[in-house]
């Protein structure tokens, strides 16, 4: 730059004036860049505390709809055993209920209109004797499949 300056044929004096103010501009402009420097590592951290942050909260959110997911279980699971469902059938209804919910209907609304439709899957479990084959031995008697299983395992041929 001196030399620059000494080729537009200024004298001595006048260039070491512009060399010196040349100087502090320069050394200005160093302190900007390293305040700048300062600033940008400042907002870097603060970027990276704040992704932490995130992160965290995240995981919190991520527990918190398990939680909740867990405890709409429960809760439909309290509401199945207070339906009535014949025990048989409960992992059935359980599925076909839970699978009638959305945004419209929750669980105990889809529940009842289930009991409706199918009012076969609760109440008590009865089992009926019916009798499933002839009476072969011309009696009166008519013989039932439990009548039947009991006379195989004894061995009679009744």
């Amino acid at each position: 730059m001196r030399e620059f300056l000494k080729g537009l044929d200024l004298d001595k004096e006048l260039i070491d004036t512009i060399m010196a103010e040349h100087g502090k501009q320069l050394t200005g402009l160093k302190e900007q860049v390293e305040e700048y420097k300062t600033k940008v590592s400042n907002y870097e951290t603060q970027i990276n505390d704040l992704n932490g942050k995130i992160e965290e909260s995240n995981k919190s959110l991520e527990n918190l709809q398990t939680i909740t997911n867990e405890n709409k279980d429960l809760k439909n699971q309290i509401q199945m055993n207070g339906s009535n469902v014949k025990k048989e059938f409960m992992k059935f209804v359980t599925s076909e209920v839970s699978s009638k919910v959305n945004d419209d209907t929750d669980f105990a609304t889809a529940l009842e209109s289930y009991k409706k439709e199918n009012p076969q899957f609760f109440g008590d479990t009865q089992i009926k004797k019916v009798q499933s084959s002839p009476n072969l031995n011309g009696g009166s008697k008519e013989t039932t499949t439990n009548d039947i299983m009991n006379n195989l395992l004894r061995g009679n041929k009744d």
